[in-house]
C-alpha cells in the first residue's frame, strides 16, 4: 500500500523544468526591461514589431533564458490585457522544428486561429496570419528559442528568415499597424554573427540584446527558495539544504551556474527521501542526490556520437583535471594525445583535424576555451572540462565507449 502521509511534495510541477515562476526573483531586472519595451510600443499605437535577444555564455545551460523569455511574453500578455489589448504569445523551440513550415505550424497551434496549415506555402501562411491579427485587432509575441539552429539549418533560406522576422515590411497588415514581435533566445552571442552572415539586415536592427551570465550561489538560493516554498510542504526543507546545492552549482564556486541543474538534485533529493518513507529532507540525502545528479549529467548518446579522437581529446582534458590541473595548453593536450593515440595503434590526426575537433567539443559545452594571459609565453589555447561534469567518472564512460567503437571497428 502506498500513502500520501509521507510526502514532501505539495505542487511537483513546480519543480519542473518548465515551471515559469510567478515572479522572478532573479533576473526580474532584465525582465522588466524587456517587457517595458515592448508595452512602450503598444501603448504609444506604434505597433509591435520589436526584435530582441537574450543570450548566454558558450556551453552555458540552465541559466534562464528560457524561463526569462516565457515570462516577459506572458506579462506582455497580461499587462496589455488589463488595459484593453489583446497580445496573443507563442512559444517554439526552433531546434524541434527545423523549417520555417514547422515553425509556423506551431505559431498557429498556439494562437488557435482558423488557418490552413497543411499542405499550405509558408507565405500563405505568413498572409493569413497577419490577416487574422488584423481582423481581430489582435498582436502577437513570438519567443524563438534555440535560435542560433535558425540560422544554421540549410532548410531555412536567408529571404525566408528575413520575411518571418521583418513580416511587417513583407506582408504589412491593411492599417498599416505592425502586430508581430519577435523574442529570440540564443545559446550565445555566436548568434549575432551567425546573423550578420545570413540576415544583416535584421542582425543590423536588433533592438535590445540581454546577456546572461551563470547564477552565482547567492541568486540560486534564492530560486531554490521560491521553488521550495511554492512547491514543498512546510517543514520538510530547511535552509541549509539549499545552500548546499547552490553552493555545488554556482559559478561563483566552481559550478556551471545551472538552475535546471540544481532545481533537479532538490527534486532528486525530494523523490529520495519519500521513496525512503521520510516526511523531510536531510544533509545527506541531499549529498546523494547531488551525487547522482552529477553522474547523470554525462549524456552518453552525446559520446556515441564523437569519433575515437575526439572522446581520447575529451578523456585526455578530463585527466588533468583530475591531476588537479585547472587549464590544460592545445601543445602539452596534442603531446598527450599523439602518445596516447599510438598506444591505441591508430594514426594521430593532422593539426587541422585537432583543431576542428577542440572546436567541436568547445561547441558542445563538454570543454571550455580560454586564451592565455599573462604569465605565459606567447600566446595559446587553454582548455579544461567543463565544470559540471565529473570527470572521474566522465573517463569511465569514455572508457567504455572507445571500447565498444574500437570493438566494431570505428574510429
Amino acid at each position: 500500500m502506498y500513502s500520501s502521509a509521507n510526502t514532501i511534495f505539495k505542487d511537483r510541477k513546480v519543480l519542473d523544468e518548465n515551471y515559469i515562476p510567478p515572479e522572478l526573483r532573479v533576473r526580474s531586472e532584465e525582465a522588466e526591461i524587456l517587457t517595458r519595451i515592448y508595452m512602450n510600443r503598444l501603448f504609444s499605437n506604434a505597433g509591435l514589431a520589436d526584435v530582441n535577444m537574450i543570450y548566454g555564455s558558450l556551453g552555458r545551460v540552465g541559466i534562464g533564458k528560457t524561463t526569462l523569455a516565457k515570462f516577459v511574453a506572458k506579462r506582455v500578455s497580461s499587462i496589455a490585457a488589463k488595459e484593453g489589448i489583446m497580445v496573443r504569445h507563442a512559444y517554439v523551440n526552433a531546434y524541434n522544428a527545423p523549417n520555417l513550415y514547422s515553425i509556423l505550424s506551431v505559431i498557429v497551434r498556439q494562437t488557435d486561429y482558423p488557418i490552413q496549415v497543411r499542405g499550405a506555402p509558408a507565405i500563405d501562411i505568413l498572409k493569413a496570419l497577419v490577416d487574422n491579427l488584423y481582423m481581430k485587432n489582435h498582436y502577437l509575441l513570438v519567443v524563438l528559442d534555440e535560435f542560433q539552429s535558425m540560422l544554421s539549418s540549410p532548410r531555412i533560406a536567408s529571404e525566408d528568415l528575413y520575411t518571418l522576422l521583418r513580416i511587417h515590411e513583407e506582408i504589412p497588415t491593411r492599417d498599416g499597424v505592425s502586430r508581430v514581435g519577435f523574442l529570440l533566445v540564443a545559446s550565445d552571442v555566436r548568434a549575432l554573427s551567425y546573423m550578420r552572415e545570413k540576415i544583416p539586415q535584421v542582425e543590423s536592427q536588433i533592438g535590445f540584446k540581454i546577456h546572461l551570465p551563470g547564477y552565482r550561489s547567492g541568486e540560486l538560493y534564492k530560486i531554490l527558495e521560491q521553488r521550495a516554498e511554492l512547491g514543498l510542504r512546510d517543514f520538510s526543507w530547511r535552509p541549509e539544504h539549499l545552500t548546499l546545492i547552490s553552493d555545488v552549482y554556482g559559478e561563483d564556486r566552481g559550478g556551471d551556474g545551472s538552475a535546471r541543474r540544481a532545481i533537479i538534485a532538490l527534486k532528486m533529493a525530494c523523490e529520495l527521501a519519500e521513496s525512503l518513507g521520510y516526511d523531510s529532507l536531510s544533509e545527506e540525502l541531499v549529498r546523494r542526490a547531488v551525487s547522482e545528479n552529477e553522474a547523470a549529467s554525462i549524456q552518453v548518446s552525446e559520446l556515441e556520437a564523437l569519433s575515437v579522437h575526439e572522446l581520447l581529446i575529451l578523456k585526455l582534458v578530463a585527466q588533468a583535471t583530475m591531476e588537479g590541473l585547472e587549464w590544460i595548453n592545445t601543445g602539452m593536450l596534442r603531446q598527450r594525445y599523439e602518445e596516447t593515440i599510438a598506444e591505441l595503434g591508430l594514426k594521430p590526426r593532422g593539426y587541422t583535424q585537432y583543431h576542428v575537433y577542440l572546436k567541436h567539443l568547445t561547441a558542445l559545452g563538454l570543454v571550455e576555451s580560454r586564451l592565455s594571459g599573462k604569465g605565459m609565453r606567447g600566446r595559446t589555447t587553454l582548455l579544461r572540462l567543463a565544470p559540471y561534469l565529473p570527470a572521474d567518472r566522465l573517463v569511465e564512460v569514455v572508457d567504455s565507449v572507445i571500447s565498444g567503437k574500437l570493438s566494431d571497428g570505428g574510429e
